[in-house]
């Protein structure tokens, strides 16, 4: 089996690199290290070397980084049936490793090489100006993307890095996002029913319960059983957004009225205004024109590394 490890130097602020060097004292098996350079080269590097994979040599893929790092080495290796992904937890949020599960020793890794033992998840897939995109935590739209992508792009999260408290800039971009954002209208078509909501703060499609440093937004989510939980948050007021914040830890924000969550397939979102999206936090505006998103499931379309 070829293991290779696909670093990302520059997750939570130098973690990524500290928890490679914890690692590679640990290791005695045969590995190849890629340091990625640029946003996307994780994605490359995982589909060229699942490219060559075969039933003679699997592949295993080891993402040292954050869900981000994660989240492009699945879209670089989905539907690859002699791969392996598995990850080492290196960012702010870590939501994979509460979903999944990450490696955290070496002799984890080992035993996992020696044995092959491995579990098939389920994925989300988006199509977002005009090409495929997987994710394997969430996708979301609206005020949890533009809290996503403040939070990517600040200051504060490097600082709180350095201190292992990156997950914190989280509640700190919520409060600050606010009082700018201005909710939006939309309409929800799953099989022959049509919903609609107005004064819409967010809609997340998710895989797994957690999002944002350990908010457990979608409590009943489960990675096999085909289908993705959709929590549409509607009508209600500023001050009580901050307690849903507060009580979704918990996984208790469900009980609220203005919180709508159900099972399925596939779903397309229509929007009427132009939206921010993310899918496991790597965030994207949609083309001008875009006003409708569709999300379906694929079942087992990925093995991961235990």
């Amino acid at each position: 089996m070829e293991v290779h490890f696909i670093i990302n130097p520059k997750a939570g602020n130098g973690q990524g690199v500290i928890r490679w060097r914890h690692f590679q004292n640990q290791l005695t098996i045969p590995y190849q290290i890629h340091w990625t350079k640029y946003k996307g080269h994780s994605l490359l590097l995982a589909k060229e070397f699942a490219g060559r994979s075969t039933k003679e040599n699997p592949v295993c893929l080891i993402a040292i980084g954050g869900d981000g790092t994660i989240h492009e080495v699945l879209n670089g290796a989905i539907h690859s049936e002699n791969v392996y992904i598995g990850a080492i937890s290196a960012g702010s949020g870590n939501d994979f490793a509460r979903g999944y599960k990450a490696f955290e020793t070496g002799e984890q890794l080992e035993q996992f090489v020696n044995t092959v033992k491995s579990t098939s998840h389920d994925c989300g897939v988006v199509n977002l100006n005009g090409r495929t995109k997987y994710f394997i935590n969430n996708f979301g739209v609206g005020f949890d993307a533009l809290v996503a992508n403040t939070a990517n792009n600040s200051p504060l999260k490097s600082t709180l890095n350095k201190w292992k408290l990156g997950k914190l800039s989280y509640p700190y971009y919520v409060i600050q996002a606010l009082f700018s954002y201005r909710p939006f209208t939309l309409t929800v078509f799953q099989e022959e029913r049509i919903r609609r909501y107005e004064n819409v703060w967010f809609v997340t499609a998710s895989n797994q319960p957690y999002f944002g440093g350990g908010m457990k937004l979608s409590p009943q989510s489960n990675t096999t059983d085909g289908r993705f939980e959709l929590t549409v948050v509607s009508n209600l007021s500023k001050w009580k957004l901050l307690f849903l914040f507060g009580t979704v830890f918990l996984g208790k924000h469900t009980l609220l009225k203005e919180v709508e969550q159900f099972a399925a397939t596939d779903v397309q979102l229509i929007f009427e205004d132009p939206v921010l999206v993310h899918a496991d936090g790597e965030t994207q505006k949609l083309t001008p024109g875009q006003n409708t998103i569709e999300i379906s499931v694929q079942k087992n379309a990925w093995n991961l590394a235990k």
